[in-house]
């Protein structure tokens, strides 16, 4: 008990000394142990990096994507619901670990968590292993396929690196409009802005065009009315004074777009623009920049979009929030384009003329501006309002709350270490924010260097901020009224979810009115006030244990606010309270002996005890052991009998040396006529200490609990080894061994029996149901059974529902067979063969049945499926133009021939035919390098014209009249983009969704 008592000392002087030690003396910041007694957290020991996550309002949950893993968590009491894990496959990890050097990128990082309206699916992407894929799932059961639908690629929709930047809007009508940065070839970047499951097409930004994306880090995709809006910020040169800098823009792109061409995946409608967010100096004339856009947050209600920025990392450290309107912004869209003559050039205003630019779904595309054409606008986004200084912090997430005409913003700093709520106060012209609250984020015990703040959302029905972390998902509750415990520090908070109720005497959360009569008079907090500590409410009992062993029920609260510099009090009393301990049973002290009798003859005498030294309590033990003990009392010997009876012998020797043996003494009867009825043997206990022991510890061999035909898909293994303790126990005659296991270890293992790790003991699994029958039917494809198990415990590794694919099984039940067994894997398959055998078996469930058991298919080895699945439409697309190619070469090749095989075979010489390319030769962006099937016209001019023109009249007379002369002399004006030309050798050629894609042919009304 001194023990415990110490302990509680001890904590109750570490509570009060960390909260003198306290650096930040403001009752509005708050620490982070502050901040669990109000937030919810949810962690795991494994290294998850949450990121991507969702809120699912209709199923009152929160679906979050990490590392392998998708969780559902309950939003009310974020209890986790479900956890799906998710790895790329053992082949996709080999071939990643060959090409990069970084392992961790090797792994699947869920980015991508949709829900699609009209039908509530879930849209999940991951990067899986440097090759993106997605899948649509059930959001109420994440293992649970949405039918018909199947794995798809995930390229332009996830990233393949997980440190790049990707973002992404699913709109009502199923469509998805992503933003990432797409690697086909390890090494080789691909930035692109792209709208994917549309009825029409798949349409993206031109590839490899840096007037289109340069280096791009995407923020944010708002779907405002008729268009699609992306936030970024990107490298670009705008004034040659500044060089190359950072710059953030806006794009936007009709949602009835219909792409440039008929066989175009190319946006039509695709502009951008600068957007601006400065600080005007003391002049009025100049102004400070903030260049790099960080955050956005669209208030739908408001038309508002709050954006936050950062200046350039170096060295200076501040931020600022600005506002623009979307009047503004479809106002700024209508001006003209610019144009850049090369990489190095000021942008001038261009010369092509634009049509009159519409976005209508009864339009014709036609109205939409060519996207070959001039992508950037002359004007620039400047904010509506005023900027928003914050001198001391970089930005890294802003929400926005709108709440009794109050604006609240919460801004999460760029380190991830701090969440600020400020109010912003609005004076007649004037604005000013108002810090109300800082919140220390990180744990203590977790490095700055691990730590950082992946995803924030904001739930302004709740007033709770969702925010994934690299180690954590947080639910943090914004109005936090019952830390304010009197009325003056209540109204000098001035935080405006708060106001103080008269009637109940507590802060509590603001009514609809309470602000509205008083918002003129809102100031910023009052921070020089006396602030008492208060007492929080005691926990609810629980089991604790004291360092004896004893169990005992405690229930705790925690000392809040104290601010000694102020004048304020800390909290009297303890902060622990200890019920209901265990007591345990002790014996009471023997009594005396009880008298013996003073009668000739064997008497015997006797003592008690009690347990009631203490007597057992709250399911303490009770006392083990005899309650009363006799022993002999000296025997008296008649006078009368002393002649019949002889002396006691002595003792004989003990039987044992240890460990309770026995001895024996005799006496004999004197009397030859008469029979002795008296004892003539005696015997009592001897050596009753124990004998000496040599105890030996051995630990069996891990052992695996599961069998392996009871493993799921997504089972780990279980292992176990024990410890036995060889006890011998030695006396004078011999040895006695015993064996005991006193100890059991457990560990968990991967499916190959790899990666293991130490672990508390798992609960046992039930074993597994029945399958299900098929659902919806046996011959409906898509259908699938389902089999559970429960779990006996709290804590159970592995899966408690395993689904499957049904096979067509009605003709099998007919004939009384069960249904067929998956297909197997295709067999024999090498590096010479392309296709193999599969096989299917099943069993007769009666006597007779009609029909085989076993059926066997021909098969595409593995090697080769994958290859003809990945490339697929490409080949289609190679064969079709392959063959038109063909047939046109053939027939141009007949013409040739007729015309001057016998005129110009030893006339015409290198000179007259296209020139070759050379190592100084400009190159175009589009070479086989990304593109299909074309190659480049290359020019061998050294100036950068953008167009090169081939006219039939420049050729030798000699052979135009022969070669040409059925072709007008009209110029072919082919544009080529020769900016950004790769100074990498031609490779091969990459993989396009579009063949024509990559051409940018700009033709006079007269050729075409």
């Amino acid at each position: 008990m001194k023990k415990l008592l110490l302990v509680i000392f001890y904590l109750l002087l570490f509570n009060i000394c960390s909260i003198i030690a306290d650096k930040s003396f403001d009752f509005h910041l708050i620490s982070y142990n502050e901040l669990l007694t109000s937030a919810q957290v949810y962690q795991n020991d494994d290294d998850h990096m949450f990121d991507a996550i969702t809120i699912d309002q209709q199923h009152d949950q929160i679906i979050v994507g990490a590392k392998n893993v998708i969780i559902r968590l309950s939003l009310g009491d974020f209890q986790l619901l479900e956890r799906f894990k998710w790895e790329s496959s053992t082949n996709e990890k080999a071939i990643c670990h060959n090409q990069i050097q970084t392992f961790n990128e090797c792994e699947n990082y869920i980015r991508v968590i949709a829900l699609r309206s009209h039908d509530q699916s879930l849209l999940t992407c991951g990067t899986n292993a440097y090759h993106p894929i997605c899948v649509w799932r059930r959001p109420d059961s994440l293992s649970t396929f949405v039918s018909n639908e199947k794995f798809i690629s995930g390229s332009g929709k996830s990233p393949y690196n997980s440190q790049y930047s990707s973002v992404y809007n699913l709109i009502d009508t199923g469509e998805l409009y992503s933003a990432t940065i797409n690697e086909p070839i390890f090494g080789v970047n691909d930035p692109l802005i792209q709208r994917s499951f549309s009825l029409k097409k798949q349409l993206r930004t031109q590839q490899h065009d840096s007037n289109w994306l340069k280096n791009p880090y995407f923020v944010r995709i708002l779907n405002i009315g008729q268009y699609m809006y992306t936030f970024f910020r990107e490298t670009s040169l705008e004034h040659l004074s500044c060089g190359m800098n950072v710059y953030s823009r806006l794009a936007r792109v009709c949602k009835y777009d219909d792409g440039a061409m008929q066989f175009s995946d190319t946006f039509r409608s695709y502009s951008k623009l600068r957007i601006l967010c400065s600080k005007k100096l003391l002049n009025e004339i100049n102004s400070f920049d903030f260049n790099e856009l960080q955050s956005i947050y669209f208030h739908s209600s408001l038309n508002l979009i709050y954006g936050a920025f950062n200046v350039p990392k170096s060295g200076l450290i501040g931020s600022a929030i600005c506002i623009y309107t979307v009047e503004q912004l479809e106002s700024v869209f209508k001006s003209s384009f610019l144009t850049q003559k090369s990489n190095d050039s000021y942008w001038m205003p261009s010369s092509t003329e634009q049509d009159m630019e519409k976005c209508d779904s009864s339009l014709s595309n036609e109205l939409l501006p060519v996207s070959s054409g001039p992508v950037l606008r002359s004007k620039v986004l400047q904010s509506s309002f005023n900027a928003l200084i914050l001198d001391d912090i970089r930005i890294g997430h802003l929400l926005v709350d709108h709440f009794n005409d109050l604006t609240i913003l919460f801004v999460i700093t760029l380190d991830g270490l701090w969440l600020r709520k400020y109010s912003l106060i609005v004076h007649e012209n004037d604005k000013q924010l108002c810090l109300i609250e800082q919140i220390e984020l990180k744990p203590s015990m977790i490095s700055s260097d691990e730590w950082k703040v992946n995803k924030a959302e904001f739930i302004s029905q709740k007033k709770e901020i969702i925010l994934t972390t690299s180690k954590s998902v947080l639910k943090i509750s914004v109005a936090r009224c019952n830390r304010f415990n009197t009325s003056h520090l209540c109204s000098a908070a001035m935080d405006p979810y708060c106001t103080w109720d008269n009637y109940y005497q507590r802060c509590t959360f603001s009514k609809l009115l309470s602000w509205k009569n008083f918002r003129q008079l809102l100031t910023c907090p009052i921070l020089n006030i006396t602030m008492d500590g208060s007492w929080t409410s005691w926990s609810s009992w629980s089991t604790c244990q004291q360092e004896t062993g004893e169990t005992c029920q405690c229930r705790t609260r925690t000392c809040t606010q104290p601010k000694p510099q102020f004048g304020g009090k800390l909290c009297q009393g303890n902060f622990i309270e200890i019920n209901r301990c265990e007591i345990h049973g002790g014996w009471s002290p023997w009594s005396t002996w009880s008298i013996c009798s003073q009668k000739c003859g064997k008497r015997f005498r006797s003592r008690t005890r009690t347990c009631t030294n203490p007597k057992p309590k709250n399911n303490g033990r009770i006392c083990i052991g005899p309650e009363r003990d006799e022993e002999p009392c000296p025997e008296i010997i008649c006078s009368n009998e002393t002649s019949r009876l002889s002396s006691w012998t002595e003792w004989d020797v003990c039987s044992k040396s240890c460990g309770s043996g026995m001895q024996k003494r005799r006496r004999s009867c004197l009397s030859n006529h008469e029979k002795c009825t008296e004892c003539l043997n005696e015997m009592r206990l001897c050596n009753e200490l124990p004998c000496s022991v040599e105890p030996v510890a051995i630990w069996s061999n891990w052992t695996r609990t599961t069998l392996k035909d009871q493993l799921n898909g997504n089972d780990i293994i279980t292992e176990t080894r024990t410890r036995f303790v060889c006890t011998i126990f030695s006396s004078s005659d011999q040895q006695l061994l015993k064996i005991n296991s006193d100890k059991v270890l457990h560990r968990v293992c991967g499916q190959e029996g790899d990666n293991c790790q130490q672990t508390d003991p798992p609960d046992d699994w039930s074993s597994w149901s029945d399958w299900s029958e098929c659902f919806p039917s046996c011959d409906i494809t898509g259908s699938t059974q389902t089999r559970r198990r429960t779990c006996l415990g709290r804590d159970c590794f592995g899966e408690d529902i395993e689904i499957r694919d049904c096979l067509s099984c009605s003709s099998q039940l007919k004939n009384n067979w069960s249904c067929w067994t998956d297909w197997s894997d295709c067999s024999l398959c090498s590096s010479i063969r392309s296709y193999s055998t599969k096989y299917r078996t099943r069993t007769c469930l009666t006597n007779s049945c009609n029909g085989l058991s076993r059926e066997e298919r021909s098969c595409l080895c593995p090697s080769l499926l994958e290859l003809f699945n990945e490339y697929r439409f490409n080949f289609l697309q190679l064969i079709l133009i392959s063959s038109i190619s063909f047939l046109f070469g053939c027939l141009l090749i007949f013409c040739m021939h007729r015309s001057c095989c016998y005129h110009c075979r030893r006339r015409v010489d290198d000179k007259n035919n296209f020139p070759r390319s050379t190592s100084n030769s400009s190159s175009s962006p589009h070479t086989a390098i990304d593109s299909d099937t074309f190659t480049t016209l290359l020019n061998t001019n050294t100036n950068q014209n953008k167009f090169r023109s081939f006219d039939s009249s420049s050729l030798s007379k000699t052979c135009a009249n022969n070669y040409f002369k059925d072709i007008p002399s009209k110029k072919l004006n082919m544009y080529i983009n020769s900016k950004d030309i790769s100074s990498l050798p031609p490779l091969a050629t990459l993989k396009r969704e579009s063949l024509m894609s990559s051409m940018k042919i700009n033709l006079d009304a007269d050729d075409i």
